[in-house]
């Protein structure tokens, strides 16, 4: 009877340790699995400077290529007034990244600066703690609209307000400029 004791509490101390060993397995994540839109919208009650903003729409965009590109939106409520890093043309939120295990590296390409994000449980995590998931198609939406804004906020050239701005367009810049006759 002893003996079949033993057994016993042998075979229950090695499946206690398998049933450790799945709790502690590393998740791997696949391109597949990243690939796609992730967002965060999150409370951020801030100032700096004059920019004041409560509200934060961070997003990445991870291709299957190993690039993509990261943003991160200000708002008051649910209006836009700024952003720390948007997909435009300078390139500033743009990246490349690598995978290992449940770990994306991301290397901004502008800056060479590189951070961490850490898969599980369907969420990425970054270094702050913000958890990124898939984006719905709402967040989708904000993201795109969000962009548009920073686009009219960003399309326009700085001047000393002498500059005297028209609808007007000259498609024939190849013609030398017309003087107008008397």
């Amino acid at each position: 009877m002893k003996k079949y004791i033993w057994i016993m509490l042998a075979l229950l101390a090695f499946t206690a340790c398998s049933s450790d060993d799945d709790d502690n397995k590393v998740e791997n994540l696949t391109v597949q699995q990243l690939a796609g839109l992730w967002a965060a919208d999150y409370a951020e009650n801030k100032t700096e400077g004059e920019l004041h903003w409560t509200r934060v729409v961070a997003d990445y965009l991870f291709r299957a290529d190993g690039t993509g590109y990261y943003e991160c939106f200000l708002m008051d409520g649910d209006n836009y007034v700024g952003a720390e890093s948007a997909r435009g043309e300078d390139g500033e939120g743009h990246f490349h990244y690598t995978i290992s295990g449940n770990t994306v590296t991301v290397t901004i390409d502008k800056t060479g600066e590189t951070w961490t994000l850490t898969y599980a449980d369907g969420k990425l995590s970054d270094p702050e703690r913000i958890a990124f998931q898939k984006a719905t198609t709402a967040q989708q939406t904000l993201v795109e609209q969000l962009y548009g804004e920073w686009q009219k906020a960003n399309s326009g050239t700085k001047d000393d307000g002498t500059t005297v701005k028209t609808d007007v367009t000259d498609s024939y810049t190849d013609e030398p400029a017309r003087v107008r006759q008397r």
